[in-house]
């Protein structure tokens, strides 16, 4: 059958929402891990149909390393990350149902984990290093939740001896830590560490110390700042290149940037940060830290890293040579590149995804003459015919210029594609699915998402709004939304819908808008402030009171409403009160669909009931769609699937569009 003309938003598309919440919920890889002395590769993986825990999975064999009641997660710093790590052949994680520290050989057969550490329920480990000469000696971030409020739990770098089953402070003082490496000899040991108010890629610093083993105690001599430490720098994700080299990321130039630290083992207090790069660019390398386990660089060798960047709406893999400051381009394939992890002989391993296929682990090698060389260590997977490629929207990656101060804010676009379509009417531009991302100090990536081709496969264009903000574009980009949560969040996303619908791409009058957590509050917001600028809203968990969220949020974010409303509740209430759209109801005349979990700690679920009330009182149009068991965020494919359905629906109804979500139709009615 020969491609057809049909109305935007009409056509009949086989993604159904079933296969997509079915994919959305499959187990993924959230960390690779390679195990610094034998190069073997593995990878964390989420299992959701065994009750959302992790495994730990051999990249060669599959074989997972540990049964099923195990799960090598943490809750450190909240968002958790780096719960894992092999050295030589012996797995240690942590295992989230106590929380414990635990070891397992990896060489022989079936043996079960230990643990090594106490029964502790209180503290939270994550992100280990072992020790290269005494294996037995691991040092390791701890959250301590004695006292459970927010500014009060503690976090130190401790000592655990897998031997003796004992754990130690070693360093302490600071507010979070992270990134703890031993160098390859075990002399010394380098971290990465940061004070309330800021988070990590506000500003942060790298601190270096000497490591004296005696027996089996460990201590740090005295310690050397390498970088960072005033507000206005942050420096992160520090490893090691040699002995004597420490490679890491800073943000002097207003872009975290590859920086290097060299210095003389015999008097490392003389050694000097500068940066790799011979000229700084305008290209954020690494990512923001709400995970431990986003690294962003790998060694390859004592004088060449691999380090990513984000440019242009994608990923792109460089190695740079810490002598010359030569930066070589190696891949620009992957729309999102994370989790690197080198061996410094030769390897480093990451997981790449592209835009218009599954994720995949990469291996980066170099060859005898020193050519980088990527190999793709996972298996092609197998096209489900319920989600074919050949309806893959492939994003279009913009720059806008906004009024009316000329800023600049990035969006991905995404056209509408059918092979079984030719296009719209004449004359006719689509309707368009906003989405605003959560953080609000995050950014969403270009990689694969079959929920975005759900829409754009029945006719609807697609747009993400990395709007001021974001992560990815810089310091002063990020800091731009400083004091304006809830204004200029808002404002860009309507300038830049109006802005494509000058360019031709979509329909203004046709946008519809959607978002979680964060995104979900700027759904709020633009059905308060700008309460006829999308057509329709659907906000998944939004935050819709800036009081009740200060409340809840935990140590790692607690200064975060402070810092995105201008000053504390005390020093500006009337601000909170007036972006905080539970206060607001009465101004929304946008229809909206709610959706929210019934156990949202973050948004209580009668927040959202008392604000559907408000707005049917006003004969508004409003569907509210409560899920039993679902919290601050979707952890059933069951659920994922009715809010793509009821969105859908909605959406088309408020429009005027058929309802086509359920592929039933034939393509020649």
């Amino acid at each position: 059958m020969s491609p057809r003309l049909a109305p935007y938003g009409n056509w009949i598309s086989p993604i159904t929402a079933s296969a997509v919440a079915a994919q959305n919920f499959l187990a993924g890889v959230e960390e690779v891990i390679l195990d610094p002395v034998t190069s073997k590769v593995y990878f964390a993986q989420k299992r959701p149909e065994e009750n959302g825990r992790s495994a730990v999975v051999d990249a060669s064999s599959r074989r997972d390393l540990f049964g099923e009641s195990w799960d090598a997660r943490t809750q450190l710093h909240e968002y958790g990350g780096a719960a894992a790590t092999v050295y030589n052949g012996v797995l240690y994680f942590s295992h989230i149902l106590d929380h414990r520290v635990y070891k397992a050989d990896l060489k022989g057969d079936g043996v079960e984990p230990t643990a090594i550490t106490p029964v502790n329920p209180v503290t939270r480990f994550a992100d280990f290093t072992v020790h290269p000469k005494h294996s037995d000696l691991i040092v390791c971030s701890v959250e301590d939740h004695t006292d459970p409020h927010p500014a009060r739990v503690l976090t130190y770098l401790v000592l655990i001896d897998a031997e003796n089953k004992t754990v130690s402070r070693l360093v302490e003082g600071a507010d979070f830590y992270a990134c703890a490496r031993f160098s390859p000899d075990g002399n010394f040991l380098v971290w990465q560490q940061w004070h309330h108010p800021e988070l990590p890629w506000q500003s942060a610093e790298i601190i270096l110390a000497p490591v004296i083993v005696e027996g089996r105690k460990l201590k740090i001599g005295n310690t050397i700042h390498v970088a960072g430490k005033t507000e206005a720098i942050a420096a992160q994700d520090p490893n090691w290149a040699s002995n004597n080299t420490i490679f890491f990321t800073c943000d002097v130039s207003g872009y975290h940037n590859p920086w290097k630290f060299i210095f003389d083992p015999t008097d490392p207090v003389a050694g000097k940060a500068s940066p790799i790069l011979r000229e700084p660019i305008a290209e954020e390398f690494g990512a923001p830290q709400w995970f431990l386990s986003r690294h962003g660089s790998g060694a390859l060798s004592e004088s060449k890293v691999a380090f990513v960047s984000f440019s242009e709406g994608c990923s792109v893999l460089h190695i740079c040579d810490l002598i010359t400051g030569d930066m070589r381009t190696v891949s620009r394939s992957f729309a999102h590149i994370q989790y690197l992890h080198g061996d410094g002989r030769g390897k480093v391993v990451m997981l790449g995804q592209p835009a218009d296929a599954g994720e995949a682990l990469i291996e980066l090698m170099l060859d005898n003459d020193g050519n980088p060389q990527i190999k793709t260590l996972s298996p092609p997977a197998v096209e489900n015919p319920e989600l074919p490629s050949s309806y893959i929207s492939a994003p279009k990656y913009f720059a806008l210029t906004l009024p009316p101060d000329n800023r600049t804010c990035y969006i991905n676009y995404y056209p509408p594609k059918n092979p079984n379509y030719d296009g719209g009417l004449p004359g006719e531009k689509p309707p368009v699915v906003v989405l605003v991302h959560g953080g609000p100090w995050y950014m969403e990536t270009a990689n694969l998402n079959w929920t975005k081709q759900f829409f754009t496969s029945r006719g609807w264009a697609h747009l993400d709004v990395n709007y001021g903000g974001s992560t990815g574009f810089g310091r002063a980009f990020r800091e731009s939304l400083q004091g304006k949560w809830g204004l200029l969040d808002i404002e860009d996303v309507y300038q830049s819908v109006l802005k494509l619908d000058e360019l031709g791409l979509i329909d203004a009058q046709r946008a519809v808008v959607h978002g979680g957590s964060a995104g979900g509050y700027s759904v709020l917001q633009l059905a308060t402030d700008l309460p006829t600028a999308f057509r329709a809203g659907a906000p998944h968990y939004g935050v819709s009171d800036m009081r009740k969220l200060d409340e809840v949020l935990h140590k790692f974010e607690y200064y975060l409403c402070d810092r995105l409303m201008g000053g504390t509740w005390e020093e500006c209430e009337p601000v909170w009160r007036a972006r905080s759209p539970i206060y607001h109801a009465d101004k929304i005349l946008m229809p909206l669909l709610i959706l929210q979990g019934e156990d949202d700690t973050v948004v209580p679920a009668d927040q959202m009931v008392e604000m559907v009330k408000k707005i049917k009182e006003r004969k508004g149009k409003v569907d509210l769609v409560l899920f039993p068991g679902e919290g601050h965020g979707w952890r059933k494919a069951s659920t994922a699937q009715t809010v793509l359905e009821r969105e859908m629906v909605f959406f088309n109804e408020v429009l005027g569009l058929e309802n086509t979500h359920s592929g039933e139709k034939a393509l020649n009615q």
